[in-house]
């Protein structure tokens, strides 16, 4: 028998643990029964608070560098860090110059702080949230390190749903899900070319007893939509700007946007472009991409209400 299901689907957090906080506050203050956190978890950046070997520290934060005296100071700064998405490492003048000169060891310790802050959350989430009445997806996205992927699995029987690489039954919908995404000029964990996409796509709707009762989570946006806009790089990777305006192109998945066109599945949840929050319709597919503020903080999600095998309702919530 079909009844109302009410999704909430935010993506993009980037490490920002004030986001997973506000996210957690969702299921109370919408009453929804699947809460969805998918693509782009983990954080880019490490930040060193300095020993200057006289007691004080050093930290460079919000455009100047800052003196520390206290430990109650470290500990505000490290959360304030933590809220914006990046991670701190306290250390000496020796490390930050050593560090400066071994890129492979800041990735090694971002890693290892990304497992440690994603372990962090989940357990928050865990004592948060009752797993047994609120399905819980926790998804990466193609900036994220294999090395977090056990990490989430390791909750599932906490109730923490793994997605990837299977068909998800829920009630009268399935899911299926993809946190590849097609290239970027960033070279990023999960990137597969066009052709590879659509093989994936393939193979995860061969699971499905009916595309057309489903729901398509995957973190790269349809191309040519309003939804996959982003700033057109130049060679250093910077934006190109004319007229003082930046340009946009369209950089999102073909194999995404056929897949959609192919199936016309109920639903398309995405993220990937932080630019290009909104809704698309692909045919009689609703897609949505919440967008990313996170180094304002500021949370971007989606409330959907579907039922009797159709998308009832939509709106954004920001805050």
């Amino acid at each position: 028998m079909s009844h109302q299901n009410k999704i909430f689907f935010s993506t993009d957090v980037h490490g920002a643990a004030v986001l997973w906080k506000k996210w957690l506050k969702i299921p109370g203050l919408y009453n929804v029964d699947t809460l969805m956190l998918c693509g782009d978890l983990t954080g880019k950046t490490l930040i060193p608070i300095i020993d200057q070997g006289n007691g004080s520290h050093v930290v460079f934060y919000a455009g100047e560098n800052i003196t520390l005296q206290t430990q109650e100071e470290i500990a505000d700064i490290e959360s304030k860090l933590a809220d914006m998405g990046a991670y701190s490492l306290r250390c000496d003048v020796e490390k930050v110059q050593y560090l400066k000169n071994h890129h492979e060891e800041v990735e090694k310790i971002i890693k290892e702080k990304a497992r440690q802050r994603l372990i962090q959350w989940l357990d928050l989430l865990v004592t948060t949230i009752d797993t047994n009445k609120i399905k819980v997806i926790v998804m990466p996205g193609n900036d994220d390190d294999y090395s977090i992927d056990p990490v989430i699995r390791s909750y599932e029987d906490k109730g923490i749903i793994w997605c990837l690489g299977k068909a998800i039954i829920f009630d009268d919908w399935e899911l299926i899900s993809a946190a590849h995404v097609n290239p970027t000029p960033w070279d990023t964990p999960r990137e597969a070319s066009e052709k590879q996409m659509t093989g994936m796509i393939e193979k995860l709707v061969k699971q499905l007893k009916d595309p057309g009762k489903s729901i398509f989570n995957f973190h790269a946006p349809p191309y040519k939509t309003r939804i996959d806009l982003a700033p057109e790089l130049d060679r250093n990777k910077k934006p190109i700007i004319v007229g003082g305006q930046v340009c946009m192109i369209h950089a999102g998945s073909k194999a995404v946007r056929k897949a959609i066109e192919t199936y016309q599945p109920l639903l398309g949840l995405h993220g990937h472009i932080h630019e290009s929050s909104g809704v698309e319709k692909i045919r009689n597919t609703i897609c949505i991409n919440p967008g990313s503020e996170y180094g304002e903080g500021i949370l971007h999600g989606y409330v959907i209400e579907v039922s009797h095998h159709k998308v009832e309702n939509y709106w954004r919530v920001e805050g």
